[in-house]
């Protein structure tokens, strides 16, 4: 018995001695200094739904679907983005809302839109007719727009990210024939189809015409019939609508830029590992750049696929494009002033002018 509690003793001496000088220990882990990236937990995956009311077959998705594709590579596959578009999911008024309460993550709309729902009704200046008139301005426009759009987001507290800007090109007047448009003052008395909103209605009766609220699906028929003499659009929607078989006229009148805002939910995406955060905004911001470049040359066929259903497309003077321009402002100053964002609105401007190619 003596000798089994000495071998004890001895074996307790040996495991102490180790213990005190033997090696050294495993060096603590270094806290990461504040403001680094947290790495993502190994193996762990990530998910983020994205629902929206653009076409499945259109130019947004496909850039849509190359950030995606972007996104889970820089991840390793580790963040999956599972995007469904056509609106299967629901409409704006459905899906917006879904976004602000973080039960939908991701969502794309117009900046009007996400207003409305927000009650944050000035975030949509970029709508208003004339901020930029052509695709070199749009495009700037595009580039600083969701920088500017979380500078008002974070003075209101709400719980957004806008990840970038998606053009959906420039909006021009479309008439039937008789109704042919070369000044302002061929607009007196036109009965043109606008969204119901104060924004488009404001921007064409400035014109003379008689704004028409209706949705756009009543257009082709409502052109045929004589409710309207014509309507505004951008040339991807006309086509993707088989509208241009229904108007005569083309009037380039560049009045308002269609960038859509898209947003995620701001505290759903810091629930990511912030290695993930970065990657998704990286990716996001080029790509939405990117799509609104590319949107150039794809209206660019658009309008020649309307030139081809036999629709005259009437260059404005730049005399006459100025009359449009003018009788708007006064709208466009007035919003500005009603909802404060001169100082947002004049960064806008700033910028665009020194970066418009």
């Amino acid at each position: 018995m003596k000798k089994l509690l000495a071998l004890l003793l001895a074996a307790v001496m040996v495991f102490a001695l180790c213990a005190c000088g033997g090696s050294p220990a495993p060096a603590a882990s270094k806290a990461p200094a504040e403001g680094d990236a947290q790495p993502a937990p190994e193996g762990e995956t990530y998910e983020l739904n994205f629902y929206h009311i653009f076409a499945g077959v259109g130019h947004e998705q496909k850039w849509i679907e190359k950030a995606i594709e972007e996104v889970k590579e820089k991840t390793d596959g580790h963040l999956i983005i599972n995007c469904i578009p056509d609106g299967t999911m629901g409409g704006e008024d459905e899906l917006i809302p879904q976004v602000f309460s973080g039960s939908l993550d991701m969502s794309l709309s117009g900046p009007s839109v996400w207003g409305t729902n927000g009650g944050i009704d000035e975030i949509g200046w970029s709508e208003l007719p004339y901020i930029v008139t052509n695709y070199s301005e749009m495009n700037a426009l595009g580039e600083i727009l969701p920088e500017l759009t979380n500078k008002q987001l974070e003075a209101k507290g709400v719980d957004l990210y806008c990840l970038g800007a998606m053009s959906q090109g420039i909006r021009c007047l479309l008439t039937i024939d008789g109704r042919e448009v070369n000044t302002m003052a061929d607009c007196k008395g036109l009965k043109i189809r606008v969204p119901s909103s104060d924004v488009y209605m404001s921007t064409v009766e400035a014109w003379g015409c008689a704004p028409t609220p209706m949705s756009s699906s009543q257009v082709i028929t409502s052109l045929a019939n004589g409710t309207i003499d014509g309507f505004e659009s951008d040339p991807a929607s006309i086509t993707a609508r088989g509208q241009q078989e229904s108007f005569k006229y083309y009037i380039e009148t560049n009045h308002i830029a269609s960038l859509n805002l898209l947003m995620i939910n701001k505290t759903n995406l810091e629930k990511l590992p912030e290695e993930y955060q970065q990657v998704l905004k990286d990716v996001f911001k080029q790509i939405c750049i990117d799509q609104c470049v590319d949107r150039v040359t794809a209206n660019e066929e658009e309008v020649e696929v309307i030139k081809a259903a036999g629709v005259e497309v009437v260059s404005l003077s730049p005399e006459a494009l100025q009359e449009f321009i003018d009788a708007d402002i006064a709208y466009q100053q007035s919003w500005i002033a009603q909802y404060g964002v001169e100082d947002i609105v004049a960064e806008a401007q700033a910028y665009v002018e020194a970066n418009a190619k």
